[in-house]
């Protein structure tokens, strides 16, 4: 699974429309659509807040796979 793929699932998960994670995000729309569709990647200080607030590490939000 990519990184997209993950944050998308991960994003549903929460029950969270694209312009309610962009709110917490403190980004645009445009930007969680990027993220969620491999056209653009989050910056580190993004991902650190992703993983805090879907409540996973960030191996497990960057490779997508609990086992690795």
């Amino acid at each position: 699974m990519n990184l997209g793929e993950q944050l998308e699932k991960l994003r549903e998960e929460k029950k969270m429309s694209r312009e309610e994670l962009a709110g917490e995000m403190n980004v645009s729309r445009q930007a969680v659509y990027k993220w969620g569709n491999n056209k653009g990647y989050p910056d580190i200080e993004n991902l650190i807040k992703l993983s805090e607030l879907y409540n996973v590490t960030l191996d497990e939000l960057i490779k997508g796979d609990q086992s690795l």
